[in-house]
């Protein structure tokens, strides 16, 4: 959906034996789909699933990605999209990919991008109405849900509408036709699994409070609904969890993240409280994966926004890989808390993760500085988490 945009990034030092690394990952022949248990095995301690949302298919052909294992992927889609001819060509290819990699998918379904142009009196060319405010009748949304599931039967994920409570999308005060959505998916899918809604955390001028909207939404519904999904990029970048307490206490049922990770980039904020740059970004990431979702059983699943930056000028940049192909230090995080919960890396597809090649496997990411404290040498790692990784 469109978003806040973002400010600039700081441009950190890339390690050289990553690139090395990432050299000789990129000629790494693509594995076959690996069965999701084989990579993992039992963790000496609760945790959540963890996953990565990104909607460009480059995530299925890139080496970083495919030898860390992870099995569950978010696809962010238009209500309307199989009915308009690019987006249809465009959420094929993303499904038919993941499903190659035997890969689970939680799609989000957000706004049409859809315009429509109508002849109005007094001008000479057809005016262009944007249909993004535009939703939905019960009806409608449940026949494209149908034909979603015809065409890809094996996606049994979803969320009826992605950040419901926020001003920018036209739900924000539509949680009885939301509640009507919820229902019509619920019996077009008995068996899929379905999040009610998906909030975003942002102050109160900028969206309808959460709790405020779950009760609105229940009330309409008449019961508590099993799963609900929350973008917490405010609480996790903060390194609270103000917002995300208050959603567990407002709701009975479990909890994805299904949006969230730390933010290197985005235009346009200057002050927000806390750095906006690579290093801080893993802080943050290994944050919400350590301490704020294992802390919750209810948190069930954290999916990481989003894979790779599209260019060095992306208004909004939570990526784990720059648009360079260099791995952040959020990667290397990701990296040792997969190892950490029990899932070995397949280091026949890559070198790249420090969990292959020792270097920074088992360092401690520091809160400083550019290559952060623990930068010169990790707690028990030949190198520190971020001391090996390129930034940009």
């Amino acid at each position: 959906m469109t978003r806040t945009q973002r400010l600039l990034a700081c441009m950190l030092p890339i390690g050289l034996a990553l690139i090395a690394a990432s050299t000789l990952s990129a000629r790494a022949p693509r594995p076959a789909p690996v069965p999701a248990g084989r990579a993992a095995r039992p963790a000496s301690t609760p945790h959540p699933t963890l996953g990565i949302g990104d909607d460009k298919p480059d995530l299925f052909t890139d080496p970083k990605f495919l030898v860390l294992g992870i099995r569950n992927v978010r696809y962010d889609m238009s209500w309307d999209a199989l009915s308009v001819g690019y987006q249809r060509a465009q959420v094929t290819r993303w499904m038919n990919l993941a499903k190659k990699d035997g890969l689970d998918v939680l799609v989000t379904i957000d706004h049409s991008k859809r315009v429509l142009y109508k002849r109005i009196a007094g001008h000479s060319k057809p005016v262009a109405f944007s249909q993004s405010r535009v939703l939905p009748s019960a009806k409608q949304y449940v026949a494209a849900f149908r034909a979603f599931r015809a065409r890809f039967p094996w996606v049994k994920e979803f969320a009826t509408w992605d950040e419901t409570n926020y001003y920018g999308e036209p739900t924000f005060n539509q949680e009885a036709l939301v509640a009507s959505y919820y229902r019509g998916m619920r019996s077009a899918c008995p068996t899929c699994r379905v999040l009610a809604a998906e909030f975003l955390d942002v102050p109160p001028h900028e969206a309808i409070p959460m709790a405020t909207w779950a009760k609105a939404f229940v009330k309409a519904l008449g019961y508590q609904p099993g799963y609900w999904g929350f973008n917490n990029y405010e609480d996790a970048n903060h390194l609270v969890n103000t917002s995300t307490g208050a959603l567990l206490k407002a709701v009975t049922g479990k909890i994805w993240l299904a949006e969230t990770g730390g933010i290197v980039r985005r235009y346009g904020v200057n002050n927000p409280g806390f750095p906006q740059n690579a290093a801080h970004a893993a802080i943050v990431d290994r944050y919400v994966l350590t301490k704020l979702a294992a802390a919750n059983p209810r948190i069930q699943r954290v999916y990481l926004y989003e894979w790779d930056a599209h260019s060095t000028n992306d208004g909004w940049d939570t990526a784990l890989v720059s648009s360079t192909g260099a791995v952040r230090e959020g990667y290397v995080v990701v990296a040792q808390t997969l190892y950490g919960w029990g899932v070995r890396p397949n280091c026949a597809v890559s070198l790249v993760p420090p969990t292959c090649t020792g270097i920074g496997g088992g360092g401690v990411l520091g809160a400083t500085g550019p290559t952060g404290a623990s930068g010169a040498s990790g707690a028990s790692g030949a190198s520190g988490a971020s001391g090996a990784t390129g930034a940009t």
